[in-house]
């Protein structure tokens, strides 16, 4: 399995960053220099870029270049888009012959960058933060991507590691993903920390403006913040469910000021999430489908869509409960392993 973490380097001084926005300029011009040549060629089926360009990177960068440009082409044409391509943003990815890391005094890391023609090298320092130290007992991958975010710049780091072998005991547990509450489990789990909050900032902030991006990362990292505090120990499969239409046609359907709040809720990246955080554990993870887990008593079975009156939920058979618990138990009588689906 392979993960990810993105270091800082916009502490260098100023010669250093001008010098590497020198470098980016140049390297974005000589990626869209090669699309445009395997576009006009129709060269779609290539393993590797031999031509080169009009450039002072080194011949080395360039083949780096055109192998990250054949991966655009490629990718447009996967997706049956007959458009040229084009690469706006400086991300490029580089391997160990441009990259390496260097123990620091002062800083936890330096990241030198050098073989990218003139003679070139720079020490760029970052700082080990939680996230980086997380990784540190998996391999470090060879390749790193550089990136330009709003100005400033940053190197992204892969990890790699076995995954885990697969549990073959342990618990089976539900998870009732929402917009008021993130996740609820079958074992009466809450994972939460605001982001209901969170969604009602995101939507009086005007859409792109530099706000609407800090709402947004703050509900990325209340989301990361949530769910790492789940405990996957002694879970052998975590089930939850495929919400990826929930959203749709939601228009007309509630009132438009709920509406834009349901539209900041991000249960992709939740699942996701979760998904990475069964993996690492060992846990099996089980999608299924959403419908009437929330209308189903878990106790007798009825599904009846008035039983559930907001927060509660209420069957003729004598039992009250939460509804979002509800909904978990459900849930988790879904999964591959639990004895409701095994009978």
């Amino acid at each position: 399995m392979i993960r990810s973490s993105i270091l800082s380097v916009g502490a260098a001084n100023r010669s250093k960053l001008l010098l590497l926005d020198s470098i980016s300029d140049e390297m974005l011009a000589v990626v869209n220099l090669y699309i445009d040549s395997l576009w006009s060629k129709k060269d779609f089926s290539s393993k590797f870029v031999s031509e080169k360009v009009d450039t002072w990177l080194s011949a080395r960068l360039q083949q780096c270049l055109g192998k990250q440009a054949l991966e655009i082409v490629k990718s447009q044409r996967k997706k049956k888009n007959r458009v040229k391509p084009v690469l706006k943003r400086k991300s490029f990815n580089l391997d160990s012959r441009f990259i390496d890391f260097q123990s620091g005094n002062h800083f936890d890391l330096w990241v030198r960058i050098s073989s990218v023609g003139r003679r070139i090298q720079l020490r760029l320092p970052a700082k080990a933060h939680k996230h980086y130290n997380k990784f540190k007992n998996w391999n470090r991958s060879k390749s790193v991507r550089l990136i330009n975010r709003g100005g400033r710049w940053f190197i992204e780091v892969f990890f790699e590691k076995q995954v885990p072998k697969r549990k073959s005991s342990g618990k089976v547990v539900g998870i009732d993903c929402g917009y008021k509450e993130l996740v609820r489990t079958s074992a009466d789990q809450s994972f939460d920390d605001g982001l209901e909050h969170i969604y009602e900032k995101i939507s009086r902030k005007k859409q792109g403006s530099k706000a609407f991006k800090r709402a947004l990362i703050e509900r990325d990292s209340l989301i990361n913040k949530s769910l790492n505090k789940f405990d996957l120990s002694e879970v052998m499969e975590l089930v939850a469910e495929d919400l990826k239409n929930v959203k749709r046609k939601s228009k007309g359907r509630i009132n438009k000021k709920f509406n834009n709040k349901l539209q900041r809720w991000s249960y992709p990246k939740v699942l996701r999430k979760l998904q990475r955080l069964a993996e690492e554990a060992g846990t099996l993870f089980t999608l299924i489908p959403p419908a009437y887990t929330s209308q189903k008593c878990c106790k007798c079975g009825t599904i009846d869509k008035s039983n559930r009156q907001g927060k509660i939920y209420q069957c003729a058979c004598g039992s009250v409960i939460d509804a979002d618990l509800n909904a978990a138990i459900n849930i988790s009588h879904m999964g591959v392993y639990s004895p409701h689906a095994l009978c």
